[in-house]
């Protein structure tokens, strides 16, 4: 048999492999495709059925929200009305103190004109001082406690 015979034989016979290899990808690739499609339209089946589910969860998520935003509110509501009260409270402290600065100067006041007055002058307690002729008395000190106080006789 010639040689070129023989190469031609071999050439075929590889036209013929390769062909053969291919058809079976391109056979493979369709049905690989085939295979593709059909899970893509089962997804897509079982992502429209849970569609109705997926909504319920989506607003049942948006109630939530709307929930936390009124408690949101309401606490913020709250947090103002609390400094508001403190605010109105360290007001009224401050006035208190005021009014108790103004009241023991009236009493500094009183004890530096008339020093021997007895302790309780229509019920008011003094600041301090001693008695003109009682031996104990009681006196109110300025952080409103008080105490008892004996006066040594001749004094």
């Amino acid at each position: 048999m010639p040689t070129w015979l023989m190469w031609l034989i071999i050439a075929i016979v590889v036209i013929a492999v390769v062909a053969a290899v291919v058809a079976a990808v391109a056979a493979q690739r369709r049905k690989q495709g085939e295979r593709d499609r059909a899970r893509a339209a089962e997804l897509r089946e079982q992502a429209a059925a849970r569609e109705p589910e997926v909504r319920e969860h989506e607003a049942h998520a948006r109630e939530r929200e709307a929930e936390a935003a009124l408690a949101r509110a309401e606490a913020e509501r709250k947090q103002a009305e609390a400094e508001r009260l403190a605010m109105e409270a360290r007001e009224r402290q401050e006035d208190a103190a005021r009014h108790r600065r103004e009241h023991e100067e009236r009493l500094r006041e009183a004890e530096s004109l008339d020093p021997q007055q007895q302790a309780t002058d229509a019920g008011t307690p003094r600041t301090g001082g001693a008695p003109a002729t009682d031996a104990e008395t009681t006196i109110t000190n300025p952080d409103g406690t008080t105490d008892e106080v004996r006066r040594e006789p001749g004094a």
